[in-house]
């Protein structure tokens, strides 16, 4: 495989935790093939909005679509952001529990209120899945209602897997992050609170090899990082 920038370089990343798990996947396969080595941290996107905006440099920042904008408008992105993967989200329940009904708003509206804990991302860290279900929680009429319900949860760790261990009735989160959890069942929103986010790639205005950066965001659209998205239920923008 052959990738632009000098020999050795480190590239600095910066990635929302739903991507994750691929950079971690295609990590080995790239840095064999092009002698650059990845320094990636993942966390949620709110978090990265406030690292950039502190200056914290970077090479590559992988962000939902509409932050990806932000940041190429503040010129601290440059130009030509790339889509990376779609995201879905919905809710998890043990797969041993009594599946609720999710089908419409108020069959969601009786699940929710019906859980004693239902674990959310913390939606003051810009979690999507956090942010997105207050959305769904203020269109049903229940903000109120499901505040102490509610556990708002940082750090990144899989809230499905913490409803499989009985911490929680239902969790909040990515579509892919749940499937992925042995003995958790996917519940998809009602159509009219379906939400798909797109995932962008983009290199740092200030970023210390650009050709490097670009090389290692067009290994993520090459078919070895297709295959590791695919096989984490991620769908390919």
């Amino acid at each position: 495989m052959s990738v632009g920038g000098g020999q050795g370089t480190e590239i600095k990343v910066i990635s929302a935790i739903g991507m994750r798990d691929v950079i971690a996947d295609i990590r080995p396969a790239f840095e064999t093939g092009s002698g650059h080595t990845l320094h990636a941290t993942a966390v949620e996107t709110g978090e990265i909005r406030r690292r950039v905006r502190a200056g914290e440099p970077f090479d590559v920042i992988v962000v939902p679509r509409d932050a990806a904008e932000e940041l190429e408008t503040q010129g601290r992105v440059a130009s030509g952001a790339v889509p990376l993967v779609r995201v879905n989200f919905g809710l998890a329940v043990r797969a041993d529990a009594p599946r609720p009904d999710t089908r419409t708003p108020e069959a969601l509206r009786r699940t929710l209120l019906a859980a004693e804990r239902v674990l959310i991302t913390d939606p003051a860290t810009g979690g999507i899945s956090g942010v997105h279900l207050m959305t769904v929680l203020d269109a049903l009429g229940i903000v109120e209602a499901m505040k102490a319900k509610l556990v708002p949860l940082r750090g990144g760790g899989s809230h499905a897997a913490r409803v499989v261990r009985r911490e929680g009735d239902l969790a909040v989160q990515a579509e892919h992050e749940i499937r992925a959890v042995a003995g958790a069942t996917f519940l998809p929103y009602p159509e009219q609170f379906q939400r798909s986010i797109v995932f962008m790639a983009g290199v740092g205005i200030a970023a210390a090899d650009p050709a490097a950066a670009k090389g290692f965001i067009a290994f993520l659209r090459g078919p070895q990082a297709a295959a590791a998205i695919k096989a984490r239920g991620l769908t390919p923008a």
